[in-house]
């Protein structure tokens, strides 16, 4: 296991809808599709709608209660939503990352996927506000995981239309949540990383 510590639970994913898989469940999600890939057992503690905040309001229940190997950290969107400050964002992080490291828990840090730019019932103008914020969480996000040497799950990039800052309408179900193709590209991107640390 790659010097890990053993552990009941491989991989506990805390996060948002992202995680948790909306719009179609958790057995659509990108850590579902990747534990069926590798036999990995998993938890999926995504909760629709929170913030790194409310993630962090619950780590010790739902992450460090369970003891699991490695955890993944994916926040950020809602946040965004809410035009919560850059700096906020990355002392949430990293009180999770710490508490994590203090029960010996290997964690990852999850990088958001791109919002899509599309027609809908949220202005393109909102979009673009959002984005910014998304851009800013990813640079801190990178700064987190460099200084405490992390490995990263880049989410962003394989749901990217190239030559663009915006996810491409084939993997998505609405501006922010990926279809089934997306939730698919994801579990690509962490069975590479997952790969590598079990």
């Amino acid at each position: 296991m790659g010097g890990l510590m053993v552990a009941e639970t491989d991989i506990v994913a805390i996060g948002d809808s992202l995680t948790w898989g909306y719009p179609f469940g958790p057995r659509a999600s990108w850590l579902c599709l990747t534990a069926h890939d590798t036999g990995l057992a998993v938890q999926n503690k995504g909760v629709n709608g929170e913030t790194t905040g409310e993630m962090l309001a619950r780590f010790e229940a739902d992450v460090i209660g369970v003891r699991p190997a490695v955890v993944t950290i994916l926040g950020g969107t809602n946040d965004a939503w809410q035009g919560v400050t850059v700096a906020k964002v990355r002392n949430n992080v990293q009180a999770m990352l710490d508490k994590a490291r203090q029960a010996g828990i290997q964690a990852v840090v999850c990088l958001p996927p791109p919002l899509c730019l599309r027609e809908g019932f949220i202005s393109q103008a909102f979009l673009r506000e959002m984005s910014l914020f998304l851009d800013a969480y990813r640079d801190a996000y990178r700064e987190l995981a460099q200084l405490h040497s992390l490995s990263v799950l880049d989410f962003y990039r394989p749901l990217l239309e190239p030559g663009s800052r915006w996810g491409r309408a084939e993997y998505f179900n609405d501006a922010a949540h990926p279809n089934r193709r997306g939730y698919q590209e994801m579990a690509a991107a962490a069975l590479k990383l997952f790969k590598k640390l079990f």
